[in-house]
């Protein structure tokens, strides 16, 4: 009898692994075949292990040892999302295993964002635990977009300032861009100059994705993200041979064109591009005076990247260099004996390296991800004296009219992620980072800080509730050893999705901060070697609701926030003294904010609007004021003249201004409105856009009110500037 026993369960087992062979899966777009590289794919086996992995370069999956049915999800961004079980019937074989081609159709972007920005593995948006926010290419299409700036004009709770020497900066739910950090493919970007990263400088050439996280993140990435991070995607080549061209007039003076070129064969994938956007300045004024308010300003911007795959290691080479030039021309100085000004010329040069390892093993389920990055930033002041006559040029002596600053930074990360539990995601990494600036506005003219940091995260899933708790232990060489813990919570029910989360924010002080020496005809402002790093606390409820009523997709979204930041850094006035200034670090500083928005799309039309409110309840900078502001943006198809009409709005009520006379204003209320029509031509190659920018012809702001306070900040009193004049664009695309 035993005997009988043995063999059946022999001839079970054996039969049990011939049931069992490898699976390719093909996932490609439904119309063009093109291959989906980076598709997220989820499977079930029949012995109810559930795993997750990305397609690899050319779209392809291999699952081992596959045992039927086979449930199988395939998300995309931008395509609908697949679901099917699939049986041994639907396989074709071939070559000694068996193939199965997954064809994605395009399906709504809005709802169907895949996001990669602080995650395990890749998830949709919805999915995600963090509240991520993705700006897909299309949407920055639609805005006419050709930096960061026209991106981040029209996303709730962000606002831009210019400066047109120092560039805008964003601020993210009334929190400074200090504050946000800011990423190209999980890669920090440095050259903060006023400890801001410019937003114009960010160019969109290759970018086919936006994410953006609201809140601390010092957990997944250090110090800079208590305020949040916005992160920016590349593409990567889909074809053989891909190539690309884009030319951008504004009627304000700008003249942009950029291009790129891609190629894909077999295992190896190369992608180059470049732009040059040229701003010939603008003056609200009709005058031969060489004088401009708006500075005239030339970028030069080239990106490479290289993927291939070597032993199962997927590698990836990113190289970006950006050279930019602001001039800022003086008003004529003439007398009866001569004629000249005194020019300054800014130039920028941000040189960016990058390499990146990633492996799979363990049968796809635990993943290595290994980035090293190196940059080089340089920014030159020079200021002459031109003689209007015979145009020569003279160096002026003053102190602060030459200047040469150079900083060098090196980034290690290193993630473990495993799914091979099955109801446990786990994330295990270590960050370095080393930077060293040499200027001689820097206390011995050269400064250095470097910083470790070790962290883990977990996912942990049961039914509709996920939770992910969080930590990283950060070790700085001038500020010994800091923790920091975060925890996530989402709970489905049905389409709606309910997070709640905490995050404690972590920054130092930078050497800037804590070593300037910059002291000029205007400004004398000095580091604080006794700064104490900024700590945070950050508090979220969100719910999200998605469903289809009809022919119609709706979602709606209600978010509240509440953030607590102590040792805030800014400049302070020095003993009363109006241009000596000293960064300092404040008390306190409280906030709330409340969103609500609402989502509506179908096949030709697509709309989304939100009103947020944000209340500061106590700052050491600025009393108590609310900030209500106001977002619609549109895009409507136009069926019978086959061509896209797009338009964006959005409104913010007075907001507080500090003075360099030291007086707290408010900005009168601030609205600012694009619109657009969208075509396509030659077979979907061409894309032709035509709009007006600026459309309510905003050009200053008044400011009103007459408060002292001891902080300084960045505006003149009585106006403000705001934007350049109504301009008409005109944007051409063309993919060969």
């Amino acid at each position: 009898m035993y005997k009988s026993i043995a063999y059946i369960t022999l001839f079970l087992l054996v039969a049990f692994r011939l049931g069992a062979t490898n699976l390719l899966i093909e996932v490609k777009d439904k119309a063009t075949l093109h291959n989906l590289a980076d598709a997220s794919c989820t499977y079930t086996s029949a012995n109810g292990k559930t795993m997750q992995a990305l397609s690899d370069a050319k779209g392809n999956l291999l699952i081992n040892d596959t045992q039927f049915p086979l449930i199988l999800q395939v998300r995309y961004i931008s395509y609908t999302t697949y679901n099917d079980t699939l049986t041994r019937e639907d396989m074709i074989e071939k070559e000694g295993q068996y193939h199965y081609q997954v064809l994605l159709e395009p399906g709504n972007t809005a709802i169907q964002d895949l996001v990669v920005t602080g995650q395990v593995i890749p998830v949709l948006a919805k999915q995600s635990l963090y509240k991520v926010q993705s700006i897909s290419n299309t949407e920055m299409q639609r805005r006419g977009a050709v930096s960061m700036n026209d991106v981040l004009n029209f996303e709730m709770n962000n606002f831009i300032s210019n400066d047109n020497v120092l560039g805008s900066n964003v601020n993210i739910g009334g929190i400074g861009g200090q504050n946000v950090k800011v990423l190209i493919n999980g890669i920090p970007v440095m050259g903060r100059e006023n400890g801001n990263i410019d937003m114009g400088q960010l160019n969109l050439n290759n970018v086919k994705r936006v994410e953006m996280i609201q809140g601390p993140m010092s957990v997944m990435y250090g110090s800079n993200a208590l305020g949040g991070v916005i992160n920016l995607i590349t593409s990567s080549p889909q074809k053989k041979v891909s190539l690309g061209a884009r030319a951008y007039y504004e009627s304000i003076g700008r003249y942009n064109f950029s291009g790129n070129i891609g190629f894909n064969k077999k295992k190896q994938q190369i992608q180059i591009s470049f732009a040059r956007n040229f701003f010939a300045g603008w003056t609200p004024k009709d005058s031969i005076d060489r004088y401009q308010v708006w500075k005239p300003k030339t970028q030069y911007t080239a990106d490479l990247q290289y993927w291939t795959e070597i032993k199962k290691w997927k590698l990836n080479y990113y190289s970006s260099l950006l050279q930019e030039k602001i001039t800022n021309k003086g008003e004529p100085i003439i007398n009866p004996y001569e004629g000249y000004a005194f020019d300054e010329y800014y130039r920028t040069t941000r040189l960016m390296n990058a390499l990146s390892l990633n492996r799979f093993i363990r049968k796809n389920t635990d993943q290595i991800t290994l980035t090293n990055s190196f940059q080089n930033y340089k920014r030159i002041k020079n200021r002459i004296k031109k003689d209007l006559v015979t145009l020569d040029e003279i160096e002026t002596q003053s102190i602060g009219d030459q200047d040469t600053t150079r900083f060098e930074n090196f980034n290690s990360r290193g993630v473990y992620s495993t799914t091979r539990f099955k109801n446990l995601d786990m994330m295990l990494g270590y960050e370095y980072a080393y930077e060293l600036g040499r200027s001689y506005k820097l206390a011995d003219e050269s400064q250095q800080m470097s910083e470790w940091g070790v962290f883990a995260s977990g996912v942990y899933k049961v039914k509709k509730f996920q939770i992910q708790p969080s930590g990283r232990l950060t070790y700085n060489s001038r500020y010994h050893s800091a923790f920091t813990p975060a925890l996530h919570a989402k709970y489905d029910i049905g389409q709606t999705q309910l997070r709640a989360s905490y995050a404690r924010g972590f920054r130092t002080p930078t050497l800037k901060e804590l070593y300037l020496q910059f002291i000029d005809q205007n400004h004398t402002i000095i580091g604080n070697p006794d700064l104490q790093p900024e700590t945070g606390d950050h508090f979220e409820l969100s719910a999200e609701h998605q469903k289809p009523i009809k022919k119609y997709t709706v979602g709606y979204t209600i978010t509240g926030s509440y953030n607590a930041i102590n040792n805030l850094i800014t400049l302070a006035v020095f003993n009363n003294h109006g241009v000596l200034r000293q960064y300092q670090n404040i008390e306190e500083y409280r906030n709330w904010v409340g969103n609500f928005k609402v989502r509506l799309s179908e096949k030709r039309f697509s709309a989304s609007s939100g009103v947020g409110l944000i209340y500061v309840g106590k700052s050491s900078v600025t009393p108590k004021h609310t900030i209500f502001e106001y977002v619609f943006t549109g895009s409507y198809q136009i069926a019978a003249l086959k061509t896209g009409l797009n338009f964006n709005y959005k409104y913010n009520s007075k907001q507080p201004v500090i003075t360099i006379d030291q007086q707290f204003l408010y900005s009168a209320p601030l609205h600012m409105a694009n619109i657009s029509l969208q075509r396509n031509f030659l077979k979907q190659k061409m894309l032709v856009q035509v709009g007006v920018k600026n459309l309510l012809n905003l050009q200053n702001i008044t400011l009103s009110g007459n408060v002292s306070t001891q902080n300084n900040g960045h505006a003149t009193s009585g106006v403000m500037q705001a934007f350049p004049a109504r301009s008409i664009f005109a944007d051409l695309s063309y993919s060969f």
